[in-house]
């Protein structure tokens, strides 16, 4: 999609936002005081290749639409529990948001005219149920008006997509994933390089027209170590970035395939931690997961607006929630960070509002939350973190999430503070978690409130210093404890770009955060089943 072609579809968008605001009407049901087309236009390639063999030659181009069709009025809409209870998969209006991708407008307009009626009933539908619910249940937040109303905003800012050089990617995973080959006890392995130039496209009733462009670049290395125990050892390293200039070369991605497979062999040697709970010192990327899990998701004011979420922070703004000095803001509009881009920025949330720095902690103080355009209180304003994937609701999520203090240590100050609180506590060790690939929490109120990180690499540290790997804990708490027991942070801050999935979808996030040391965390047993030898060796392993 060109420039051209995108500011003809919001064009497109725009006139049937009009006609449908118009003449979408349903006898005796409330009329629609709000609609908007979000369009996402993608198209993505998709390499990747196992020892030396292309197992993946992909391309689509995909266009989806996300309409938000609200009925009643900007007081009183159909939407209820902050957004985050719709149950979508069974609806109509689920099976209609692929959108044609070239063509007549008159295919796309009838597509939009599917799409639109049958947001409309679903909405309508809501409205009378939401009603029906409040003869038996009263709304603890009738006061507070339903939907924020914004001025228009016109900005058509297509950025230059770069071209997907395909024979160059293949190419790339081709010969980085045969340097797998010759590596002991690799029983399976890829490298998958994948490109999204995203295109998004909003109209609104209120008269906004936002046209703005995306580039994603993923290069995954992954291999599957299985120790002769039989014990598997998943190792993976991902560059995710927005400047493929900042994607590892085939060298690059050979020295970390080596780097990782000395680290798979070390674990398979490591004893087995069952449990653990004392002083825990962890490295950024981890610290930025820890933030990001008991932290992070707990701040998106969406939450505070349903009755099935347990609302750790709800009554806390104004009060010290963590060690004072520490900070926490999520900035979107932060595009990079010591040279290195940001996957979580963007120029607009997913309801049409210009991206802005939330405060959430400033010097160890709950400030704020997470907010979209869903209102918290009556005089509401929202910081533009209305996110969402496909056809979900938008509701308050993470960008840019960013851990600051003027007073980080170095990392030999912060190692000595470790040794002095594994002493102070008369503890034969503590643990420094060293990286970390994925996690999740719980925030539902009728769960327990708790989180886990999935540790790729641990270390027991006894007092004097001497490490000693460990294998097969996670670390995992609850968040109150969790926060409350930060102790320390380093000067040293990383990025982490990843995915994060909620109630509205997978959406691209950064956490930069520093090392941080913690009083007491818990660390639980990984579920873990030793496999049999295989029955044969692999084709390069037979001798003779």
């Amino acid at each position: 999609m060109d420039r051209r072609e995108a500011v003809r579809l919001a064009e497109v968008l725009r006139e049937e936002c009009t006609r449908a605001m118009a003449q979408m009407r349903i006898p005796r049901h409330p009329k629609p005081y709000f609609l908007s087309y979000l369009v996402r236009h993608d198209e993505e390639h998709r390499v990747e290749a196992k020892f030396g063999a292309l197992t993946m030659d992909f391309h689509e181009v995909r266009r989806s639409c996300y309409a938000d069709v609200r009925v009643g009025s900007y007081r009183r809409d159909q939407v209820k529990s902050g957004g985050l209870r719709e149950e979508i998969n069974e609806l109509e209006s689920n099976e209609l948001v692929r959108l044609p991708i070239a063509g007549s407008d008159d295919g796309l307009r009838f597509a939009l005219w599917r799409l639109t009626e049958a947001k409309f009933r679903e909405a309508c539908d809501d409205f009378l149920h939401k009603r029906a619910v409040e003869l038996n249940f009263r709304d603890e937040h009738a006061a507070i008006p339903s939907f924020e109303k914004r001025d228009a905003i016109d900005d058509v800012r297509f950025g230059k997509l770069p071209p997907f050089d395909r024979e160059a990617a293949v190419q790339l995973v081709l010969k980085a994933s045969a340097e797998l080959k010759p590596l002991p006890f690799v029983r399976d392995a890829h490298v998958r390089m994948s490109a999204i130039n995203a295109v998004r496209v909003f109209v609104s009733s209120e008269g906004t027209r936002l046209v703005h462009t995306k580039p994603y670049r993923v290069v995954e290395l992954h291999f599957w170590y299985l120790s002769p125990e039989g014990i598997g050892f998943p190792q993976t390293k991902t560059w995710f970035v927005t400047d493929e200039r900042e994607l590892p070369d085939v060298a690059a991605v050979k020295a970390e395939a080596l780097r990782l497979h000395k680290r798979a062999a070390a674990l398979a040697k490591a004893p087995v931690l069952r449990a653990f709970s004392g002083p825990v010192l962890l490295d950024p990327k981890p610290a930025g997961l820890l933030i990001h899990e008991a932290v992070g998701h707990r701040l998106e004011g969406n939450r505070l607006l349903s009755e099935g979420e347990g609302q750790t922070f709800r009554d806390a703004v104004g009060e010290e929630i963590v060690l004072p000095g520490l900070s926490l803001r999520d900035d979107p509009t932060l595009n990079r960070f010591e040279g290195q881009s940001l996957v979580g920025a963007y120029a607009y949330d997913d309801e049409g509002v210009p991206s802005q720095s939330a405060t959430l902690i400033q010097d160890g103080v709950l400030a704020g939350f997470l907010t979209g355009r869903t209102p918290l209180d009556k005089r509401h304003r929202s910081n533009g973190h209305g996110r969402a994937a496909y056809h979900q609701r938008p509701v308050s999520r993470m960008g840019v999430t960013i851990v600051e203090t003027p007073h980080g240590l170095s990392d030999e100050e912060l190692w000595h503070l470790f040794l002095a609180e594994i002493q102070r506590q008369n503890v034969p060790y503590g643990i420094r978690i060293l990286d970390a690939y994925g996690g999740e929490t719980t925030t539902e109120s009728y769960d327990f409130q708790a989180f886990l990180g999935e540790i790729d690499l641990a270390a027991r540290v006894y007092p004097d210093g001497r490490q000693e790997l460990v294998r097969g804990v996670d670390f995992v708490g609850t968040p109150l404890n969790a926060i409350g027991g930060i102790v320390a942070a380093s000067k040293r801050r990383e990025v982490d770009n990843s995915w994060c999935g909620a109630e509205s979808g997978y959406v691209p996030v950064t956490t930069i955060a520093p090392a941080l040391l913690v009083e007491e965390l818990e660390l639980q047993a990984k579920p873990q089943r030793p496999m049999t030898p295989y029955a044969y060796p692999v084709p390069w392993e037979t001798k003779g």
